[in-house]
């Protein structure tokens, strides 16, 4: 059975998630938005995951099953929207098959990104272990961030952070192309930059729409592959790169957020215990971070927080000492 033409699709990526799956599938049918269809894309899964999808969509015709073989998260979602859009879907939604909408998740982003006349709206979001926290009840109304304030606030505002999970879109807002971008790590951060720079701001909505679980093997906790330092990092200077020349206050904010992501990967690298794995990546962030030290747009930008300016100047002038730190006290990703 496939879905019906709707008002929203959501898009959901699943890979080997048959442990958590049953419950992001029970959050998504319980939304109060009657409107929506839900497209299950099974990327190559080898545990149940197929299965349930499949079943999902027996049993329920707001939900479509799509298989392919693994290619990857981006690819998933890229053949997700493509089917959203084939279906007539006029707005695009994005949840991990791990994670769980609020029950008025869309409704309340439908309703804000339709008032407002915007082609964008986000939410903040939660993180949970076993189960969700109490669920509040949905704003009545929102906030609007026009640019370029909205892309400022991608990049240094955590309530509505880079993914493409606490939003939804326009149709025509978000392309293939922009999450089919070539890039395996922070994919999300550069479609989410090319989907802002394109609208002419977004609608807020101030309430948890949007539960991220936690687990050991969550995107935040897995150790990442050399690769994910080289497309973070050339995320980041896409970003820097990409800002309009009408905005400079928004360039600054850039910069910070280059050279920010410069020492957080080089603290990412200095953590692990096969650090020396690493050691081409980090020779080039380390002389990235040295060159920015005494940069008005970089190091010494006013964007930059003082403790990113204290572990860029400790990565250069102490990095044994800084190692030894990075180990002992953060212990992500290791």
């Amino acid at each position: 059975m496939t879905a019906p033409q709707c008002e929203v699709a959501v898009i959901v990526p699943v890979h080997n998630a048959a442990a958590f799956l049953p419950d992001c599938l029970r959050a998504l049918a319980a939304q109060t938005f009657a409107g929506f269809c839900c497209i299950l894309v099974d990327d190559g899964s080898t545990d149940a995951s197929a299965a349930l999808c499949d079943e999902a969509a027996r049993c329920d015709g707001r939900f479509c099953a799509l298989h392919q073989p693994q290619s990857g998260v981006a690819a998933a979602r890229t053949a997700g929207v493509r089917r959203a859009l084939a279906l007539g879907a006029r707005w695009l939604a994005f949840c991990d098959a791990d994670d769980q909408y609020h029950p008025a998740f869309l409704a309340a982003l439908h309703a804000a990104a339709r008032a407002s006349g915007l082609p964008l709206a986000c939410c903040r979001y939660d993180t949970f272990a076993e189960a969700p926290p109490a669920e509040a009840p949905a704003p009545q109304s929102w906030q609007v961030l026009a640019a370029p304030q909205h892309l400022d606030a991608l990049l240094h505002d955590h309530a509505v952070d880079y993914g493409l999970w606490n939003k939804l879109y326009s149709a025509a807002l978000l392309t293939p192309a922009m999450l089919d971008n070539g890039l395996a790590y922070n994919e999300d951060l550069l479609a989410n930059w090319q989907a802002f720079l394109a609208a002419p701001g977004c609608a807020f909505c101030d309430f948890a729409g949007y539960h991220y679980r936690q687990h050991a093997a969550s995107a935040t906790h897995r150790a990442l592959p050399p690769q994910s330092i080289d497309d973070q990092r050339r995320a980041a200077a896409l970003i820097r790169a990409g800002v309009p020349a009408q905005w400079p206050a928004l360039q600054q904010s850039a910069n910070a957020f280059y050279y920010e992501k410069l020492v957080y990967l080089a603290s990412m690298i200095l953590r692990r215990a096969d650090a020396g794995a690493y050691r081409a990546q980090l020779g080039e962030l380390t002389i990235g971070i040295a060159a920015g030290l005494r940069d008005r747009q970089l190091g010494r930008n006013p964007r930059l927080p003082r403790s990113i300016r204290l572990a860029a100047w400790a990565t250069v002038h102490t990095p044994k000492l800084w190692q030894r730190v990075c180990r002992t006290f953060l212990k992500d990703r290791q």
